[in-house]
């Protein structure tokens, strides 16, 4: 049986040096979804109809405690290299530099206009999606962040005004490698190791506990093999 644990939550807190807890803003949570449907109690459907078993730990069965010890030695022993990954994944529209590779890969290996397009259009209709469910997961779950625990700490980057858990960075960038890896089987592992890097580099930053990031990049690539699924089962062959 597994241990349940108490953790803070995100609208019960202040942020550092502030008074009032953060105020959220969970409507992106309910935008409509392309490849995913939401049943009114909450569960989630697949593209063929079948409810999902999302593979992501309850935020019960973690222990925050040592999540943020981990994020205070991270800090602790940072190193300029890190400090700049956290500075790359979190500058500018986050989603434009995988969809930018699509068309870097496509100039690589040679693919048409129309395949670019298709690839494009599977990947952002992918990312709402990955949007909806990271955003639902997150207010339902409501986990704070490390600023929030009443420590003396300096977190590299701001922290964004949403929930902590799980890093929409992760769920992103395992989605993203997943799919990716679909249109280009050839550069599989070098997504893979993009992916885990962006998700790594919210833990830099001091933004997220690890928790977030690892149990992020399940997430994302279980969402990921679901639309690549689809595209399978459709022939899509680009």
């Amino acid at each position: 049986m597994l241990m349940r644990t108490v953790y803070r939550r995100w609208s019960e807190y202040p942020y550092q040096g502030e008074q009032v807890p953060p105020r959220g803003a969970p409507e992106s949570g309910y935008w409509p979804m392309f490849f995913f449907r939401r049943e009114s109690d909450g569960r989630f459907i697949d593209p063929f109809g079948r409810p999902i078993q999302w593979q992501i730990k309850n935020p019960l069965d973690i222990n925050w405690e040592s999540e943020l010890q981990l994020v205070e030695q991270t800090r602790l022993a940072i190193t300029p290299q890190q400090i700049q990954s956290a500075q790359y994944w979190a500058t500018g529209e986050f989603t434009a530099k995988f969809s930018r590779l699509i068309y870097e890969l496509g100039t690589k290996y040679p693919k048409g206009s129309p395949s670019i397009a298709r690839m494009q259009g599977f990947y952002q209709a992918a990312m709402n999606d990955v949007f909806v469910i990271s955003w639902y997961l997150k207010y339902l779950w409501d986990v704070a962040r490390p600023n929030q625990y009443g420590r003396s700490f300096s977190p590299v980057l701001d922290t964004p005004r949403f929930p902590a858990y799980p890093s929409a960075h992760a769920v992103i960038a395992g989605a993203s490698e997943v799919i990716i890896s679909y249109f280009f089987p050839q550069e599989a592992a070098n997504l893979k190791s993009i992916a885990e890097d962006a998700a790594v580099s919210r833990l830099y930053a001091g933004v997220h506990f690890k928790a977030d990031n690892d149990e992020g990049l399940r997430l994302g690539r279980q969402i990921g093999g679901y639309v690549v699924e689809l595209m399978k089962g459709q022939n899509i062959n680009l």
